[in-house]
């Protein structure tokens, strides 16, 4: 099977993602009831029930024309942000519950207080562009080729150096303790390394899953930003006040 991921992988285009770039130039909330457009914690474009529009806390009196297209709109994001969200989400998910699993009743208290921390710290890190609590999605401002880039180039080796550091840590201390009392201790230390380089190659090949489903969805994900983004622009020439609060782009 990872034979056959390699070979997806190589098969798919290194130019399907670089050939989009479509953006979010905002920050996104999407929940049951509204959706903001949001930057440095401050909301610009508040929408309730797919309706109704606020634009900086100003109410805008919509015709029905006016809210058919800012129906289309919402749901649109609502369909497009929690899929991008989820499949970011899900890749980070995947690395941390497999660290956690191989620590769970591992070390001590200290020990596992000090690694919990350190887990923590890395989800932060990431969720601070992706976040999925319930039925509400947050995405960061940010292209295709920067989510790309995040699953490839960010994500993969920051959980491998965690996997390599916490589970590492492990059968560092194991070890130090086996040396005293067991006399297989060599067998044992080769599987604690073994074993540490399976939770590398578990999370690389989940990720690598998730890299393939991006790549595949690449150009209808672009299509949906496009689409998206003439609906933004034929919203912005019926009300003035959106003009300025160009959520999808296309960056240069």
């Amino acid at each position: 099977m990872k034979n056959l991921l390699f070979v997806l992988l190589l098969l798919f285009p290194v130019s399907a993602l670089a050939n989009c770039n479509m953006a979010f130039r905002y920050g996104l909330v999407i929940g049951p009831e509204h959706i903001l457009f949001v930057q440095n914690t401050r909301t610009y474009v508040q929408i309730n029930d797919n309706r109704q529009l606020f634009v900086v806390g100003e109410w805008v009196q919509l015709n029905d024309a006016d809210t058919e297209l800012l129906e289309q709109y919402s749901q649109g994001l609502r369909k497009f942000v929690p899929e991008i969200v989820s499949l970011a989400v899900d890749g980070v998910e995947l690395g941390l519950s497999s660290i956690e699993s191989m620590l769970s009743g591992l070390g001590s208290k200290s020990q596992q207080a000090e690694w919990q921390a350190l887990i923590r710290e890395t989800t932060f890190q990431f969720m601070s562009r992706f976040v999925r609590t319930g039925e509400y999605f947050y995405l960061a401002p940010q292209s295709l080729n920067e989510l790309d880039h995040f699953l490839n180039r960010e994500l993969k080796p920051q959980l491998n150096n965690l996997a390599r550091h916490t589970v590492g840590a492990v059968w560092g201390a194991l070890r130090d303790a086996l040396r005293q009392s067991d006399s297989n201790f060599e067998r044992t230390d080769s599987q604690g390394l073994e074993s540490v380089e399976q939770l590398v190659d578990n999370i690389s090949f989940g990720l690598d899953e998730k890299a393939i489903e991006l790549e595949a969805k690449s150009a209808l994900f672009c299509q949906r930003m496009r689409e998206l983004d003439e609906i933004e622009t034929s919203l912005q020439q019926r009300i003035p006040l959106l003009s300025q609060y160009d959520v999808v782009t296309e960056k240069n």
